[in-house]
């Protein structure tokens, strides 16, 4: 009895999703692509004309520029091009001059400076803080550094930061 249940119930089942789509496709609208077909030819031609008018403005180069009435001056031209040459490379001769003279020794506040921050860094890196005290005191010794020194500073205590081996307890700026 059962097997009639389910077998009456598969027969019902498949009888209505066939007659639903058969309804579906019997009031469906007709499809019909003969206007978009037409849309797209009269595009195609509109174009095709469009490139017809462009394509001989487009083979054509015009200079944005008149050209002076008695012609090119070459003269003033080659003056022109030698003014712009010598500041170009002048500035750049002024850079390769200054890359070339030698840096001056630091001095030796600047180097005791140095050894205090990185006494500090050191001792930072060993407690594994940095505190307030530890702040202040950098910021006394960075004073005295130059550029360089005080990049070597900062980079090495960013890698003992970076790497877990210091807490940073300071509120604001590290240094």
């Amino acid at each position: 009895m059962q097997s009639h249940i389910k077998l009456l119930l598969l027969v019902t089942g498949g009888l209505g999703c066939a007659l639903s789509f058969l309804a579906g496709r019997a009031t469906a609208p007709e499809s019909s692509h003969d206007e978009l077909l037409r849309l797209l030819a009269r595009q195609g031609e509109q174009l095709e004309a469009l490139e017809a008018r462009l394509g001989p403005a487009s083979q054509q180069m015009r200079c944005a520029v008149a050209a002076p009435a008695g012609g090119l001056d070459a003269a003033w031209l080659q003056a022109e091009l030698a003014r712009i040459l010598h500041e170009e490379l002048g500035s750049q001769r002024a850079e390769a001059k200054g890359a070339q003279t030698p840096v001056p020794e630091p001095s030796t506040e600047s180097l005791m400076g140095l050894q205090e921050g990185h006494r500090l860094l050191d001792e930072a890196s060993r407690s594994q803080r940095w505190r307030e005290e530890d702040a202040q005191a950098m910021r006394r010794a960075m004073r005295e550094l130059n550029g360089a020194q005080r990049e070597e500073l900062m980079r090495r205590f960013a890698v003992f930061v970076n790497a877990g081996g210091v807490d940073v307890q300071v509120r604001g700026p590290p240094f």
